[in-house]
């Protein structure tokens, strides 16, 4: 199967560039909107933007809520977790799909997205940074497989939610990172 990788332009993966490796393919941005405090909970809307002729698609933090193409979804309705232990996560928006979301830490720090039929539609490798070398950018990969752009959208949407959670999560907890690793073990 053949992947689009797009680079990721800052660290910063609600305020970034993704730059495909393919001429012709469409350039994301993503920006987001905070109220002024730099906190996690003063963190608005995330944007994302393609191609001009698409609408945006957006993850509003405070409502809990996606929106792609106008269609907009409450967190609840679209994201579940099987098993008390367990990293991954499932995710549906369009009628027959449902997207497994695994988080990987051990080496690469790499989230994967599953179809239905375990094939892998995308991997985002989040920054690796380094003590003596050049720190890494973020990196996401998209299937070719996926020709529709609202579902490109979702699941990009799905990856920058999902890091960001877990980025959260480890600057909170920062033994949160061991939790990161057990979680692999279910």
């Amino acid at each position: 199967m053949s992947f689009t990788t797009f680079t990721l332009d800052s660290p910063k993966i609600l305020k970034s560039t993704f730059t495909p490796d393919v001429e012709d393919d469409v350039e994301y941005t993503t920006t987001t909107t905070v109220n002024g405090v730099k906190k996690r909970s003063s963190r608005q809307v995330t944007y994302l933007r393609g191609a001009p002729e698409t609408a945006n698609s957006i993850i509003d933090w405070k409502k809990n809520t996606f929106e792609i193409s106008g269609m907009k979804r409450h967190m609840s309705d679209v994201r579940t977790k099987r098993g008390a232990f367990s990293s991954t996560r499932y995710w549906t928006w369009f009628d027959a799909e449902e997207y497994k979301v695994k988080y990987e830490a051990e080496m690469d720090k790499t989230w994967t997205v599953f179809s239905y039929d375990g094939s892998v539609l995308a991997t985002f490798t989040s920054t690796v940074h380094r003590m003596f070398h050049n720190s890494s950018m973020p990196v996401l990969s998209l299937s070719e497989a996926i020709v529709d752009e609202d579902e490109r959208r979702f699941i990009i949407l799905i990856l920058l939610y999902s890091e960001t959670k877990r980025l959260e999560s480890v600057r909170e907890r920062p033994l949160a990172v061991f939790g990161d690793f057990l979680g692999n073990l279910s």
